[in-house]
C-alpha cells in the first residue's frame, strides 16, 4: 500500500476508532451512573464491550500492518493479535474463577492498556511488545492479589515491618539511584532498571489502611503519621517531587477518610505547601519545569520545548485527530512516556483524550462505589486509598501536560511505557477488585444467614 492510499484509509478509519471508544466509554458511564443512582452492583453486566474492544485493538493494529510501503507487516498484525487474545483470556478467566468481581471496572483498564499498547507500536515497537510482557506480568500480580486481599483479616506482625520496609527502601533509591530527568528515583537491575517508589506505593496504602483508625488516640496516630512523613521525605530526597506529591495527597485523603480529623489534615496541608516552596528554591529542575510551565514560548527552545510541542500536538489533532501514523509525535521527546496523552490527542482527537480522562473518573467512582459497599473499616480504605492513588497520578501527568500545572515526570497509568508503573497499576486494580469479591461474599454470607433465621420455626409458636 503507497503512503496516499494509506492516508486516506488512516483518514477514514480515524472515525471508526472514535465510534468504537466511544461506544465503549457511553456503556461504562451508562452501567456505572446506573449503579449509582440505584444502589445496586451491576459486576456481571458487561454486554458485548470486551468484543468492541477486541475490535478496536484488531482495527488499529491492523492499520499499522499496512503503514510499511514495501508490504504487508505480518509482526504488527500479529501482535494485534497476540493482544486481543491476551485481553479476551484474561478478562475471562478473571470472569470465571472470580465472582463478585467488578468486570466494568477491568473492561476501562484494558482499554486504556489497549490504547497504550497501539500507540507504542506505532512510536516504537519493540517497546509495544515488551509493555505486552509487563501488562501479562502485573495480571498475574492483579490475580494474586484478588485471592490474597479477601483472606486478610489482619495483617498481624507484619505492619512493623512493613513500616520500616517501606521508608528504608526509598532512602536506598535516594542515596544509590540512578538519575533520570533530574531524579534519582530508579534503581539499575541487569539491562533494566526499576523505579522502587512505585511498588512502595502499595506499602504506603496498605500500612495507612490498616494502622490508621477514628477511635484512636493521637498517640496512637503517631507509628503511621511518621511513617508517612518518612515515605515522603524518602522520595523528595530523589528529588521527584511529583512522586512526593503524589504520596502526599494520598496520605491527605486517606489520613481525613479514616481519622476525620480535618485540623491535622488542614495542618498537613499547609505544610506540605511550604515543603512545595522549599523544594522549588532547592531543586533547580523544579524551577526550569515551573518556568516552562508558567510561559513555554518563553524558550521553546530549550525550557518550554516538550510543553510547547504537547500543546502543538494536542492542537493539530482536533476532534477526530490526524489519523494513526499520520502525525508527528516524535517531535516530543518523551511522547513515550510522560507525554503519551499529547501523542493521544494528536492522532486519535481530542474526543478520544477526552474519553481517556473520563475513563479515569469511571475508575474512580467504581472503585470509591466498591469502598462505600465495604463491611469492614481497612477494605473501604485499601478501595479508596488506591483509586484515589490512580486519579491523582492520572491528574497529575495530565494536568502536566495540557499546561494545568507545572509538568512533573510520572506515567499515565496503564497507559505509558513502564513496567514498574504496568504492575503496580495493576496490583492497585486488584486490590479493589479483592475488595469486591470480598463485598459480594460477605453479602451472600448474609443473605444465607437470613434465609436461615427465616426458616427456623418460632420458639413462641404453639405446638
Amino acid at each position: 500500500m503507497n503512503s496516499k492510499q494509506y492516508e486516506i484509509l488512516a483518514l477514514t478509519l480515524r472515525y471508526w476508532f472514535v465510534f468504537l471508544l466511544a461506544y465503549i466509554f457511553i456503556q461504562a458511564t451508562y452501567r456505572t451512573l446506573r449503579g449509582v443512582m440505584s444502589g445496586k452492583s451491576n459486576r456481571r453486566s458487561t454486554g458485548n464491550i470486551p468484543f468492541i474492544l477486541v475490535l478496536f485493538s484488531l482495527s488499529a493494529f491492523g492499520l499499522l500492518a499496512f503503514r510499511d510501503p514495501s508490504g504487508f507487516d505480518k509482526d504488527t498484525a500479529l501482535l494485534g493479535v497476540l493482544v486481543s487474545a491476551v485481553i479476551l483470556f484474561q478478562f475471562y478467566f478473571l470472569h470465571y474463577v472470580f465472582r463478585g468481581m467488578d468486570e466494568i471496572l477491568l473492561l476501562m483498564v484494558y482499554t486504556l492498556a489497549i490504547l497504550g499498547f497501539v500507540v507504542l507500536q506505532r512510536l516504537t515497537p519493540m517497546l509495544a511488545l515488551r509493555q505486552l510482557e509487563w501488562f501479562a506480568a502485573g495480571n498475574v500480580v492483579l490475580f494474586l492479589a484478588i485471592i490474597m486481599i479477601p483472606r486478610i483479616s489482619k495483617p498481624g506482625r507484619l505492619l512493623a515491618p512493613l513500616m520500616v520496609l517501606g521508608p528504608a527502601i526509598l532512602f536506598l533509591v535516594a542515596f544509590f539511584g540512578e538519575k533520570s530527568g533530574g531524579a534519582a528515583s530508579k534503581l539499575p537491575i541487569g539491562d533494566f532498571s526499576i523505579q522502587p517508589s512505585e511498588f512502595v506505593k502499595v506499602i504506603f496504602i496498605i500500612v495507612l489502611a490498616y494502622s490508621l483508625k477514628e477511635t484512636q488516640t493521637f498517640r496512637q496516630r503517631i507509628p503511621p503519621l511518621l511513617f508517612a512523613m518518612f515515605s515522603i521525605l524518602g522520595v523528595a530526597l530523589q528529588k521527584d517531587l511529583g512522586g512526593a506529591l503524589h504520596y502526599f495527597l494520598v496520605f491527605l485523603f486517606m489520613y481525613y477518610m479514616a481519622t476525620s480529623d480535618w485540623m491535622l489534615t488542614a495542618a498537613a496541608g499547609g505544610a506540605g505547601i511550604g515543603a512545595s516552596v522549599i523544594g522549588y528554591r532547592l531543586f533547580s529542575h523544579v524551577r526550569v519545569r515551573v518556568e516552562a510551565w508558567k510561559n513555554p514560548w518563553a524558550d521553546v527552545g530549550s525550557k518550554g520545548y516538550q510543553v510547547a510541542q504537547s500543546l502543538m500536538a494536542m492542537g493539530s489533532g482536533g476532534w477526530f485527530g490526524m489519523g494513526l501514523n499520520l502525525g508527528e509525535p516524535y517531535a516530543i521527546p518523551a511522547s513515550r512516556t510522560d507525554f503519551i496523552f499529547a501523542a493521544i490527542c494528536e492522532e486519535f482527537g481530542i474526543l478520544v483524550g477526552g474519553m481517556v480522562i473520563g475513563l479515569y473518573i469511571l475508575i474512580l467512582i467504581r472503585s470509591m462505589q466498591e469502598a462505600l459497599r465495604a463491611y469492614r473499616a481497612p477494605d473501604m480504605l485499601l478501595a479508596s486509598g488506591t483509586a484515589i492513588s490512580l486519579a491523582i497520578q492520572a491528574f497529575i501527568i495530565i494536568g502536566g501536560v495540557i499546561k494545568m500545572i507545572p509538568l512533573t515526570g510520572i506515567t499515565l497509568p496503564f497507559v505509558s511505557y513502564g513496567g514498574s508503573s504496568m504492575i503496580v497499576s495493576l496490583s492497585m486494580i486488584g486490590i479493589v477488585e479483592g475488595v469486591s469479591v470480598r463485598n459480594f461474599r460477605t453479602a451472600r454470607e448474609e443473605e444465607q444467614m437470613d434465609e436461615t433465621d427465616d426458616e427456623k420455626p418460632d420458639e413462641d409458636e404453639d405446638t
